[in-house]
């Protein structure tokens, strides 16, 4: 029995090896993989991950269109590309993740006199005319 091994083992290690396969007889041809080199771009991630806000979420949204560049309402929101001001307070973006429609924007805060870090959801309504946040669904101002 281990003598049958034996003489086997080497089959069995040829059959384990990474050699290529002789390629076809005749005029078939063979498509291998190839492993990406170098120069090939990375995937492109579904998920946002930069110290940047999207451009579909910048600009000022308001909870009544009415109130939109007046700064009458409490309401008031400006998103820029590394900033956030409310009525009373503004953050400076440290991070920006997400997928899709729906972003957390993590930035430090400063308003009457104080400062602080939080993370804050946003997410875009289909037409991107809607902005979801803190319970609070606000119009985009045009």
């Amino acid at each position: 029995m281990m003598r049958r091994f034996l003489l086997a083992l080497p089959l069995i290690l040829a059959a384990c090896s990474e050699e290529p396969a002789a390629p076809p007889a005749g005029n078939e041809s063979v498509e291998r993989p190839t492993a990406p080199g170098p120069e090939a771009p990375p995937p492109t991630p579904k998920t946002v991950d930069a110290g940047t806000i999207p451009a579909a979420f910048r600009g000022e949204w308001n909870r009544t269109a009415a109130d939109c560049g007046t700064g009458n309402n409490d309401s008031r929101l400006r998103i820029e590309a590394k900033r956030l001001r409310f009525h009373e307070s503004s953050g400076d973006v440290i991070a920006v993740h997400g997928e899709g429609r729906t972003i957390t924007v993590r930035a430090r805060y400063s308003g009457e006199g104080e400062t602080w870090e939080d993370a804050r959801s946003f997410t875009l309504s289909a037409d991107g005319n809607t902005l979801s946040a803190d319970g609070i669904e606000r119009t985009r101002c045009t």
